[in-house]
């Protein structure tokens, strides 16, 4: 008998297929919106985010499945969750609020500014022997 299209929806597959879909839409967004400090930082979480699912990905292999929750134990890690959902969500939009660019500027490209010409300016390099640099 097959499944209904439902119960599919329902799996850690689907559940990491949302977790990337969600963090892809906040960096397009934090690439648009973050000042160059505060992406750094944005990536730096997504960074460490992926590295916990990664974990707990590999602890879901090697371990044996938690135990049913009660439905009083169930009604409480929901209501943390929300909490902590929100807190979340709080703290990322005050991100985007705190982290906007200055009127007028746009991102570029990562590497524009190690090509010759892309508006960086090459720093002289002083010679570790104090030779003038000739």
């Amino acid at each position: 008998m097959a499944a209904s299209p439902g119960s599919k929806r329902n799996t850690y597959t689907a559940y990491s297929i949302g977790c990337a879909g969600v963090w892809g839409v906040i960096l397009l967004a934090g690439r648009r919106r973050l000042d160059s400090q505060t992406w750094k930082t944005l990536r730096l979480v997504c960074s460490g985010w992926w590295m916990g699912w990664t974990s707990a990905t590999i602890a879901r292999i090697g371990y044996p499945p938690a135990k049913q929750l009660t439905p009083t134990r169930e009604k409480g890690l929901r209501m943390i969750s929300i909490v902590l959902i929100a807190l979340g969500l709080a703290s990322t939009l005050r991100m985007f609020a705190a982290g906007k660019r200055p009127p007028g500027s746009t991102p570029g490209p990562a590497w524009a500014g190690l090509r010759p010409g892309a508006g960086a300016s090459p720093r002289p390099v002083a010679d570790p022997h104090g030779g003038g640099g000739s």
